[in-house]
């Protein structure tokens, strides 16, 4: 891999008055006909969107004829990586329940819960994490229920030649305009197909997920569910303090964000058809909010008074073990405008 080309310099750690540390990596900003409005890097660069797909992945599930009403606060877990708290699992269990299924059904495995408070009661009550408490359980969730729904086998849902992955497949080819055979498959970490794609064709997916109106009938119908949903419950789409909530919910109805393992982060800016992905070479999501805010910043969908609401985000402190503060994390690049 070329680095020179392919990654640029996005972010600084700062420990006093030096730069200890930085980040490369890439940023496409894409208009939903496919045009790049500006970039950073390499906006050509095949990457994993990760969990970044999830509110793509749940759409072939909206599209149905449903016998389940499934609420708003439902849909926005299945699009979630959630921080395990007794809300989310709460809510996932209820989705199941829902469908006839318990967590039994669930292929995601098992991991701490992101929440801190939550996993230390886990472990003072001497309980395991439940296969609920995965991030990804609301994902799952949703894949068991599009199966349901379809009547296709409910094991083996996370194979990728099970008919529900091939539905997601064509809907994640249809959202990137990148056909399914060029489509690189990897397995995400709860054990589903991921899929990899140029950097600009994921902000394409979601430059046409922020306007609900370029689609028709049902389509058009669950693109706008999943907006409002995640919207409406940003605090189930991650958890509390966590950047996708904490930007949706600071900014209610002007973006729809999803973060994704290995650093990604892609936002899409409702009603205008942009969206801004962004890719972390190194995989470490600690200058991941502050990035991808400058870009929104220079871009002018996020006004400098306004990056206070976000602050913790936008330039995080590093601290000491006394809680003192001794660095910053801080955003530095100039977006190339095309």
């Amino acid at each position: 891999m070329a680095w020179a080309t392919d990654y640029t310099l996005l972010a600084e750690v700062t420990r006093g008055d030096i730069v200890e540390s930085v980040h490369f990596g890439s940023i496409a900003v894409v208009d939903y006909t496919g045009k790049i409005v500006a970039s950073a890097g390499n906006p050509e660069l095949v990457t994993f969107l990760r969990s970044s797909a999830k509110p793509i992945q749940v759409l072939p599930l909206l599209v149905k004829d449903l016998p389940y009403d499934f609420s708003a606060k439902e849909i926005a877990v299945m699009c979630a990586s959630h921080s395990g708290t007794v809300e989310h699992t709460q809510t996932v269990a209820g989705i199941l329940q829902k469908i006839g299924l318990d967590e039994g059904y669930l292929s995601c495995g098992t991991h701490e819960p992101f929440d801190r408070q939550t996993a230390l009661w886990l472990k003072q009550e001497g309980l395991e994490p439940s296969p609920l408490y995965n991030n990804c359980s609301g994902k799952h969730a949703g894949m068991l229920a599009l199966a349901k729904v379809s009547g296709y086998p409910l094991t083996g849902y996370e194979k990728i030649d099970h008919p529900v992955q091939q539905e997601i497949l064509k809907f994640i080819a249809d959202f990137t305009e990148v056909s399914p055979e060029n489509i690189k498959i990897g397995i995400d970490g709860c054990g589903v197909p991921v899929f990899a794609v140029p950097l600009k064709n994921g902000a394409l997916a979601f430059a046409k997920l922020s306007r609900p109106d370029l689609f028709s009938g049902k389509l058009k119908e669950a693109v706008k569910t999943v907006v409002h949903s995640m919207n409406a419950y940003p605090v189930m789409v991650a958890g509390t303090g966590r950047f996708d909530t904490d930007l949706m919910g600071s900014f209610p109805g002007r973006f729809v964000s999803k973060i994704g393992a290995e650093a990604v982060q892609i936002v899409g800016i409702l009603n205008k058809g942009i969206a801004v992905a962004v890719k972390v070479a190194d995989g470490n999501a600690r200058a991941l909010g502050a990035i991808t805010l400058e870009a929104l910043r220079q871009l002018g969908f996020i006004g400098d008074e306004e990056l206070k609401k976000l602050a913790t985000h936008y330039r995080p402190v590093i601290k000491n073990h006394k809680k003192e503060m001794v660095g910053e994390i801080k955003a530095n690049f100039t977006l190339t405008i095309h």
